[in-house]
């Protein structure tokens, strides 16, 4: 049986500066360094949705197919395990716990088995992403001032590296899917983006690609297209910039036009389109839209909040929603049509990844 899991998680843009409590600085963690996890290929593809379960402070992973069979919590501790994010190669997952005093990030095989601590700090971390080669992971710690900023870690040496300087805060890390780029958002003292900027993992060619109040960029599956959300018009709106040869940047794109809040958008594997959220409807329901601007349509109608949307590798969708008191997990085809609810009723249910 599931045990409890998490949060009435809302997927709108993050204030993040509330999101670093403690100002220290990071401490690498060599203890563990040369250790591998072999892969034990439990949850092969054709593919398994994995989330948290229980509330906030109590949560585990569970992991589930996506036509509701074979569920199971793959990661339970007495502490709080929630944001399960797989390696490319679905081989892995990366996740966050307070198991040891603060959140902290750790590795473990697909089925949840060898668990390993990838970061030891007194600062709590957030926002893991992985490499496509599965070598590395970019994520997000405080400095000694509380402020944001995007570090990497190669899990053969679990020494952090962290990723640029210059700035007074970054955040919203995401891996081109060719591995040569890292996007992120560049955040002013007033906690205001001045834009998303690119950086190669090594380190060099930090290169702007927007400028004003961006957030939340998400890679084509093509890695040369960028959707973002932008308050640039007054509200928050979805758009998307295209990258030319030699570095170059087109002039941004916007794909909504609407006095209500767009936000989260992601790409389908197909390249074609985008999902994302929206509340101008009144309540909070998925969208998609062409990477043209064109064939915008709602693929949920409910006088509820969705939440969490992410492409299955089949193009279909899993989806966070709160038709009972506690948030439950969803499928649906590309086109809305047909909708499952796999996981709801005994607990909260948040934070997917397929």
């Amino acid at each position: 049986m599931f045990f409890v899991l998490t949060s009435r998680m809302r997927m709108r843009r993050i204030r993040f500066i509330d999101l670093w409590r403690r100002p220290v600085m990071m401490a690498a963690l060599v203890l563990m360094a040369g250790v591998s996890l072999p892969a034990c290929g439990i949850l092969d593809d054709p593919g398994f949705i994995v989330y948290s379960v229980g509330s906030d402070g109590d949560r585990d992973i569970g992991a589930i197919r996506p036509d509701g069979t074979q569920g199971r919590i793959i990661v339970a501790n007495e502490a709080d395990d929630f944001s399960p994010r797989w390696s490319v190669d679905r081989q892995r997952l990366a996740f966050l716990s307070d198991r040891d005093g603060n959140v902290e990030m750790y590795v473990a095989n697909a089925d949840g088995s060898n668990v390993m601590r990838a970061t030891n700090s007194v600062v709590s971390e957030s926002a893991p992403t992985w490499s496509p080669d599965g070598h590395s992971i970019a994520y997000v710690a405080p400095d000694a001032e509380g402020n944001p900023h995007i570090f990497l870690l190669d899990l053969s040496e679990l020494l952090p590296r962290r990723l640029t300087f210059g700035t007074f805060a970054e955040t919203d890390p995401v891996w081109s899917e060719d591995g040569k780029w890292i996007a992120f958002s560049v955040l002013e003292a007033n906690g205001v983006s001045a834009g998303i900027f690119l950086r190669n993992p090594k380190g060099v060619n930090r290169i702007q690609v927007t400028h004003g109040p961006d957030y939340s960029p998400a890679w084509a599956p093509d890695s040369r297209r960028i959707v973002f959300v932008s308050d640039r018009d007054g509200n928050s709106e979805i758009y998307m910039v295209k990258l030319g040869d030699n570095n170059s940047v087109e002039a941004p794109v916007r794909l909504t036009d609407d006095p209500a809040v767009d936000s989260s958008p992601i790409w389908s594997t197909s390249n074609n389109h985008i999902a994302f959220l929206s509340d101008r409807s009144g309540d909070t329901d998925i969208y998609t839209v062409r990477s043209n601007g064109e064939d915008l349509h709602p693929l949920t109608a409910n006088e509820v909040e969705e939440q969490a949307i992410v492409w299955g590798p089949d193009g279909s969708l899993a989806f966070i929603s709160q038709l009972n008191d506690l948030p439950g997990l969803f499928t649906m085809s590309s086109n809305g049509a047909e909708q499952t609810q796999i996981l709801a009723g005994d607990a909260s249910y948040t934070l997917p990844d397929w």
